[in-house]
């Protein structure tokens, strides 16, 4: 989710240490004499997911430039006033692989990096196939992976060594949802309908919705899973039309797209079917990216969950700062995929400095240990802390935000709260 991560896109951020004038032959072999630590970024250089390749690239550039003093002193966690201080004042500089959007590609430049360029770690990402392929290939290299903002819910489930998640999980995000809307729309709101890309990520993202809906003591009326290959466009009409024709009319419909051209589709499916449901809540990758989520009248009042809220970030100390550099710097909004790959770099420049070493046994004895106050993130969430047996952090948690006109509001949890939610959703005039 850039602004959803229900499930991803393909961006990793591989973080490669190495030792000036350094004779050893692996990572395993470094120690705190490093005069320099590079972080090299794995991302999409073409392709689809190009864009958030370069939002990933950005974010950990400035994180770099932070660690090293060049923008002045923040109060946050891993940023010092010179180089990382446990390793003798050691600067971050940032080095690119290209995944090519392939896992394939993703595992191999991880190898690379790790062999090359002496990787004590990798953070990221945005895809989970090339998460996944990637942290496999580091697990057997022994090498520490901070998974920036790919929510896949088995990531962290594999029982991994060397992985770690900073970002919410798909669970976290569902979770969110249904405690907005059954705080919105109060115990009333009790019937769901479940719309669904015909795709691997998307259904995976539907059966959790469903098992959530369940636990929550919800009512599923319906679930349509679309085919969006050949007359993509009648079929989403066709089946919201089945939705809307409903005896028991949901009080929500889930609309779930991997894809922007399917989040698209399907949104502009109601239109065509001329029906406003009292609440549409939208998951997936598709729907992050900003041409997709500010396209018409048929986003109106669209529920969407992220990590990363731009509105939250301004009323922040620590995350306004960072915002306002990084738009400076870069000339283009900070996004979820920019805060996260940020937030991974200074979480794993955290632990590298806590080791005292680049050595990665200790980078990962360290990164188990950390517990980084909510104060010192940028991210809308109680800190990081992860968890000792899945290593996801367990102080993550999502936001739910409300599409108003052009503009998305935070509207759940109360606490961070910017906006009342509108239910029902504004009528497009269908």
């Amino acid at each position: 989710m850039t602004r959803m991560r229900l499930l991803s896109g393909t961006v990793l951020v591989a973080v490669a240490l190495s030792v000036a004038g350094c004779t050893t032959s692996g990572p395993e072999q470094q120690n705190s004499s490093a005069s320099e630590v590079k972080i090299g970024v794995l991302a999409p250089g073409s392709g689809p997911s190009r864009t958030a390749g370069i939002e990933a690239q950005h974010g950990a550039e400035l994180a770099a430039a932070l660690v090293n003093g060049d923008e002045g002193p923040l109060q946050l966690a891993g940023v010092g006033t010179d180089g990382l201080a446990g390793l003798g004042g050691a600067k971050l500089r940032i080095v690119q692989g290209d995944t090519k959007s392939s896992p394939a590609t993703g595992a191999a430049e991880a190898a690379r990096l790790a062999g090359e360029q002496k990787v004590a770690g990798l953070v990221g990402a945005y895809d989970p196939l090339v998460t996944k392929e990637a942290s496999q290939r580091t697990e057997r290299l022994g090498v520490p992976f901070v998974n920036g903002d790919s929510p896949a819910g088995y990531l962290t489930e594999r029982g991994l060594d060397w992985f770690f998640r900073t970002g919410p999980t798909d669970r976290m995000f569902g979770e969110s949802f249904f405690s907005a809307l059954r705080e919105t729309a109060g115990a009333g709101a009790s019937k769901v309908a479940i719309l669904y890309a015909d795709d691997q990520p998307s259904s995976v993202i539907a059966k959790l919705t469903r098992e959530l809906a369940d636990e929550g003591g919800f009512d599923r009326v319906r679930e349509e899973k679309v085919d969006l290959g050949s007359g993509a466009s009648g079929n989403a009409a066709a089946a919201v039309g089945r939705i809307r024709d409903l005896a028991e009319k949901p009080d929500a419909v889930f609309v779930i797209a991997s894809d922007p051209e399917d989040a698209t589709t399907l949104l502009k499916a109601f239109g065509q079917a001329r029906y406003s449901p009292p609440g549409i809540l939208a998951s997936g990758a598709g729907f992050s990216a900003p041409t997709v989520l500010g396209a018409g009248p048929d986003g109106d009042g669209l529920m969407i969950s992220t990590s990363w809220s731009r509105e939250i970030a301004g009323r922040s100390a620590s995350a306004k700062p960072v915002m306002d550099l990084y738009e400076e710097r870069f000339s283009e909004p900070m996004t979820e995929t920019a805060a996260g790959t940020f937030t991974a770099v200074l979480v794993l420049a955290q632990a590298i400095d806590n080791a005292g070493s680049t050595d990665p046994q200790g980078v990962r004895a360290a990164l188990l240990n950390l517990d980084i106050p909510a104060r010192e993130t940028i991210m809308p969430w109680s800190g990081v802390r992860f968890d000792a047996s899945s290593r996801q952090n367990a102080a993550a948690s999502g936001v739910v935000e409300q599409r108003v006109g052009q503009v998305f509001r935070a509207v759940f949890p109360g606490e961070l709260q910017q906006a009342e939610p509108q239910w029902p959703r504004p009528s497009p005039g269908v």
